[in-house]
């Protein structure tokens, strides 16, 4: 029993020296070393677990070893997840971005990691402006093109250039994009973790798609009929595939909603239907001259529909 627990001891102590070594040689992860560095502790777990296992357990110094790793591996994640909800802000970038003249229809893509998004009407006409505040371990990557064919491409991402971040820089971000009413909206939203607040009330929006991976969304449309679609196309998925969606219509258009969702939608009954293929709808749908088409998806959350006044 003598020679496994001088093998256990052996194993830790040359895995120590070699993780120390890459340290010193720069060929180790700053974010990997940072959290071998908070685990030592564990290295007292593991002797007073070989002490007592070695003459009660066969290869009691082996057991000992992989329950200290699970239990590195299981507070690992307990103190990544629990970081993951603190707002972060020692990272901010300004967005400023002025749309061409020529240009009637702005793509805009988004695509965020651990943060929290907010889509605004701008009170300038012809520009997209904007904060990123966040961990120092995000960068903003924004990009803007113009095509010959009167379009351009706003691209606003969010990326994570290490792939093991430090514990203490880890924690949400916050984006906030103001979106210019005197041009067509093609609006991309895609997003990893985070709540997401669409307030897309005046303005000229042909489009729209949501894709929110984990997270609650709320989304206002506009009291606008979109002119580069027929009536009878769909304008766009909006998607929370772990959380609800909340979607805020003017009372001045109609909506038709297809809907996914794993509770019964929350709706106003005086308003809309809700028809046998799960299609909220709104009463007398044929008779609004604005008709706006989504699709609504909330498998693991719930769909609700709110009927507000223009602009709200």
């Amino acid at each position: 029993m003598r020679r496994r627990t001088n093998f256990v001891f052996g194993l830790v102590l040359l895995a120590a020296a070699v993780l120390l070594l890459l340290r010193a040689l720069d060929l180790i992860p700053t974010g990997i070393y940072d959290l071998f560095s908070r685990a030592w502790p564990a290295l007292l777990v593991l002797v007073g677990l070989v002490i007592l296992l070695r003459d009660r357990v066969r290869f009691g110094g082996l057991l000992a070893l992989v329950a200290c790793v699970a239990l590195v591996a299981g507070v690992t994640a307990y103190a990544y997840s629990s970081r993951a909800t603190r707002e972060q802000d020692a990272y901010q970038m300004a967005v400023e971005q002025a749309i061409g003249d020529g240009v009637t229809l702005l793509r805009v893509q988004v695509n965020t990691l651990n943060t929290d998004v907010e889509l605004v009407r701008s009170l300038q006409e012809r520009q997209v402006t904007g904060q990123f505040v966040g961990s120092t371990e995000s960068r903003l990557e924004v990009g803007y093109a113009e095509a010959g064919d009167s379009t351009a491409t706003l691209t606003v991402r969010e990326t994570q250039p290490n792939p093991y971040p430090l514990l203490e820089a880890v924690g949400r971000g916050r984006l906030r994009l103001d979106l210019p009413p005197g041009v067509g909206l093609d609006v991309d939203f895609v997003g990893d973790n985070g709540e997401a607040s669409l307030s897309l009330s005046g303005l000229a929006l042909e489009r729209l798609n949501m894709d929110l991976k984990r997270g609650d969304a709320l989304v206002t449309l506009p009291d606008y009929d979109p002119q580069a679609s027929a009536e009878d196309d769909v304008l766009g998925v909006l998607a929370a595939r772990d959380g609800s969606v909340t979607v805020f219509v003017p009372n001045t258009v109609a909506a038709r909603l297809e809907l996914t969702s794993a509770a019964p939608p929350q709706y106003d009954a005086n308003a809309y239907n809700l028809l046998a293929n799960g299609v909220l709808e709104a009463r007398n749908f044929d008779t609004f001259a604005t008709k706006l088409r989504y699709v609504v998806q909330a498998p693991r959350g719930q769909v609700s529909l709110q009927v507000v006044e223009p602009g709200t």
